[in-house]
C-alpha cells in the first residue's frame, strides 16, 4: 500500500509527491496482519438488570415535593348505603409528600495525538470505542447503586428480608415454597403481586440445580435437567412476568489497565448481601407504584 501526498514546494512552487507524509497515521505506514486487524480486544459487561427492577421515572424538576399516598383504599368503609337525599359519607384521606432531589454523574476521557496516530483504525473508531467503554463504566456504576439498594437487608421493612442460610437451597430446601411465601407477604402488604423475580448468579445456580425445583417440571415422567431450567420456566413456576439474573461484574485493587496488575473480580449483585434473591413489584410511574 502506498501512502503519498501531493504538496506544493514552498521554494520552487512546484507540486511534488511526498511519500510517507508526516500527517499520515503511523499505523498505516506499517505492514498490518490481516487476521489481527479483525480482532477487537476489550471487555464489557453483560446486560444490566437494575432498570428491570427499579423502573426509571422521568421528571422535569431536579428537586421538589412529590405526592405520597397511604393505604386508605384498603380500609373497609362503614355504612355507605344511603337513601335518597341522605348525607354522603366521606372518605378520610391523609395527604402527604416526600422530598426528592436528583444528582448528576459525569465521567470523561482523553485521547492524545500519539494514541490517535498509532491506532490501527480511523480516529472516529478510536473515539467510538472509548465512548463505549465510558458508557459501560457509567452503566456499571448505576447497576452497583441499584444492586446495593436491592441487596441491603436494612433497606426493607421488618419481615420482608431473611437470612437465606436456613432455607438450605443447596440441599433439601424448596426455593419455590420460600419464594411463594415471600410473594404472599408482598401481596398481603401491598395488595399487588410482585411481577419480577431477581437472582444473583450463585443464587440462580442454587435455584436451577435444586432437586425440588427440578421435580416441579416433569418431561416424560422424569425430572428435567438443570440445562432445561430456563428463566422463562422459572417465571412460570414463580408466577411472575420475568426472571432476571445479575451477572454484572466489577473489579477492585487495580485500574484494570492493559498489561497491569489484574483487578480482583466479583459479582456486583453479591458484593453486599452475598448470595441473594428477591421479588419486586416493578412499577410504571403513575398508577402502578413500585
Amino acid at each position: 500500500m502506498e501512502n503519498k501526498l501531493w504538496v506544493r514546494n514552498p521554494q520552487t512552487g512546484v507540486t511534488e509527491v511526498k511519500e510517507f507524509a508526516a500527517d499520515s497515521q503511523l499505523s498505516l505506514l506499517r505492514i498490518a496482519d490481516p487476521v489481527l486487524t479483525q480482532i477487537a480486544q476489550g471487555y464489557s459487561n453483560q446486560e444490566m438488570i437494575g432498570d428491570k427492577i427499579f423502573m426509571p421515572v422521568r421528571t422535569e424538576k431536579e428537586t421538589g415535593r412529590f405526592p405520597a399516598f397511604g393505604k386508605e383504599s384498603f380500609i373497609l368503609p362503614g355504612n355507605i348505603k344511603r337513601g335518597i337525599g341522605e348525607k354522603v359519607q366521606r372518605m378520610q384521606v391523609q395527604g402527604g409528600y416526600i422530598t426528592t432531589s436528583l444528582s448528576e454523574y459525569a465521567l470523561g476521557f482523553g485521547i492524545e495525538n500519539r494514541e490517535k496516530n498509532e491506532f490501527a483504525g480511523s480516529p472516529d473508531q478510536l473515539l467510538n470505542m472509548r465512548l463505549m467503554m465510558l458508557q459501560d463504566k457509567i452503566a456499571l456504576y448505576r447497576e452497583n447503586l441499584q444492586a446495593v439498594l436491592a441487596t441491603t437487608s436494612g433497606n426493607y421493612a421488618a419481615g420482608f428480608s431473611a437470612s437465606g442460610a436456613a432455607f438450605k437451597w443447596a440441599t433439601d430446601g424448596d426455593p419455590i415454597v420460600d419464594m411463594r411465601a415471600g410473594q404472599l407477604a408482598i401481596v398481603k402488604s401491598n395488595g399487588r403481586k410482585a411481577n419480577v423475580a431477581w437472582f444473583s448468579p450463585n443464587a440462580w445456580e442454587l435455584f436451577i440445580n435444586n432437586k425440588q425445583v427440578l421435580d416441579r417440571i416433569k418431561f416424560g415422567g422424569s425430572p428435567i435437567s438443570p440445562a432445561q431450567m430456563s428463566k422463562e420456566a422459572a417465571a412460570q413456576l414463580l408466577q411472575v412476568d420475568e426472571v432476571v439474573v445479575g451477572y454484572a461484574v466489577s473489579g477492585t485493587g487495580s485500574d484494570g489497565g492493559f498489561k497491569k496488575t489484574a483487578p480482583t473480580m466479583a459479582y456486583v449483585w453479591e458484593a453486599v448481601g452475598g448470595v441473594c434473591a428477591g421479588l419486586a413489584i416493578r412499577g410504571m410511574g403513575w398508577g402502578v407504584p413500585a
